[in-house]
């Protein structure tokens, strides 16, 4: 199982309400609000790397949606 961390920063709207929506979208596991230079954090779990970027970019289309950053957890 592949995992990603997906950094959100919004350019303006309701963090709580962002997440919400980045909960909808299909993979992520998980979106909280955060303190600090990210707003919200996802959580995405899938079988392969293949298909993250697609996640990534949905996210990213999301009104409200500043930027995105996606990290790919890499396991020596």
């Amino acid at each position: 199982m592949e995992t990603a961390y997906i950094l959100i920063r919004l350019n303006r709207s309701t963090p709580a309400a962002v997440a919400r929506l980045v909960r909808r979208v299909p993979g992520v596991s998980e979106a909280a609000v955060t303190m600090g230079e990210v707003d919200i954090l996802a959580i995405v779990h899938k079988e392969t790397t293949k298909g993250l970027a697609t996640i990534s970019h949905q996210i990213q289309a999301i009104e409200g949606v500043g930027s995105v950053s996606l990290c790919v957890v890499v396991r020596p």
